[in-house]
Formats: C-alpha cells, sequence, structure tokens
C-alpha cells in the first residue's frame, strides 16, 4: 500500500469510527500554498481533507495516519457544527467559532509561534483525538506540544 492509499484509507476508517460520512479528500502542491510546513488540512466551507502530496510521498507512513486522524476529526468538528449532534451545545459554538475566525499556524513550525493557533479547542480536540486514537490502535504516542499539554490530556479523559 503506498502513502496515498494509506491516507485515503485512514480518513474513511476514522470516519466510519467517528460515525460521519466520509469528507472528501484530495492532495495539493505545496507550491500552491504560502506555508510549506503544512502536511495537512481540512476546509470546512468544502467538508474536504487535504494532504500535501508532496510530503505524503516522503513521508513514513505512521506520519501520515497522525496527520489523517487529526484532519478527519476536524471533519468530525465540521460534521457536529452542521448537525447540532454528538457534542454539547456550548463546544459546538466554540467550534464553529473557532473555525470561522481561525487561527493559522505561523508557517514556522514551532510552539513559540503557533501558541495561539494551538490553543484554539478546535486544534486541542483534535490532537487529543489522534494522541489516544494512535496509542489505542498501534501503541505509539504522537507528539504532544508542551504548551497544551496538561489542556490535551483533559480533552483526553473526555474522549
Amino acid at each position: 500500500m503506498n502513502n496515498y492509499e494509506v491516507a485515503i484509507n485512514s480518513v474513511r476508517i476514522v470516519s466510519k469510527t467517528l460515525n460521519i460520512p466520509v469528507p472528501h479528500i484530495s492532495f495539493f502542491n505545496p507550491s500552491e500554498i504560502t506555508n510549506k510546513e503544512t502536511t495537512g488540512m481540512y476546509l470546512f466551507e468544502s467538508d474536504e481533507v487535504v494532504f500535501n502530496e508532496e510530503w505524503v510521498v516522503n513521508s513514513p507512513w505512521i506520519e501520515v495516519v497522525v496527520t489523517a486522524f487529526h484532519e478527519t476529526r476536524h471533519a468530525y468538528q465540521g460534521y457536529c457544527i452542521r448537525n447540532k449532534i454528538y457534542e454539547a451545545l456550548e463546544t459546538l459554538d466554540i467550534w464553529h467559532h473557532e473555525f470561522n475566525n481561525y487561527l493559522k499556524p505561523s508557517g514556522k513550525n514551532n510552539e513559540t509561534d503557533d501558541v495561539e493557533y494551538l490553543n484554539q479547542f478546535i486544534e486541542i480536540d483534535a490532537i487529543a483525538y489522534t494522541h489516544k486514537t494512535m496509542l489505542e490502535i498501534f501503541n505509539v504516542k504522537s507528539i504532544i506540544p508542551k504548551t497544551i499539554d496538561k489542556e490535551v490530556r483533559l480533552r483526553m479523559i473526555k474522549l
């Protein structure tokens, strides 16, 4: 199985696990965006998980899985917001506000410059979900940024 198939199948599996329709999946050329560090992203308006095709081809498969899990959790958030389902209304309101006022990462790939991005509840939730799921399925610990470690671990308890 190549890494394109790993990305696609990981999104499909997590979508089924989270009981949401599979979002549209596509790949982009990193020359098309300003932040060259972007491995993948979820586009709320089009319900689409997109992967950096260059990164997918050149990365270890397990890293592709981590990104797929993280971005599919964002798709779950989007589905919950649109359908007012699965989560508390207060959580959905926060998620919706953050998607509408999304703070992008700096592109410098470090916690200091990305502290506001990392502290968004949609990111804390996606990181917590990914970390917990990677542990459960693969017995692999994903990286939790130190600046949000406590918040992520608290969110993991609620998942």
